[in-house]
């Protein structure tokens, strides 16, 4: 997502002279702060009972209300992606993994629609 004008104008406000590396952490802050946001909203959203997980079921679901069917080895296989522990469910801790990594792929033009998804932790 592009970072509005006034946004960066703030963001750089008092750095006169800056590094590149200086740079990069301001970036990465300001990126963090804006997708934790995000990032809190759609676990909710995906995690139906407040239990503070998500399953499979709950994956196809949010899926299908956002008008994406999934079948259910589909949803299955979304989970198993992120589910470090292999408890079946996903913790707010392995959804941001699997989160960050669709964040990611939504906003790669280098990925294609046929690429397989991995994710390195």
């Amino acid at each position: 997502m592009p970072i509005e004008k006034k946004k960066l104008q703030d963001l750089f406000q008092h750095h006169q002279n800056i590094s590149f590396d200086g740079f990069c952490r301001i970036i990465q802050d300001f990126t963090s702060q804006s997708n934790d946001g995000y990032f809190q909203e759609t676990f909710r959203a995906f995690d139906k009972n407040s239990d503070g997980f998500i399953t499979a079921k709950e994956i196809k679901q949010t899926m299908k209300e956002l008008g994406e069917r999934l079948t259910d080895k589909q949803a299955k296989e979304m989970l198993k992606i992120a589910d470090s522990n292999g408890d079946g469910k996903l913790s707010k801790e392995e959804f941001r993994i699997l989160f960050n990594y669709l964040i990611q792929f939504t906003t790669s033009s280098s990925i294609s629609s046929s690429s397989s998804m991995t994710i390195h932790q």
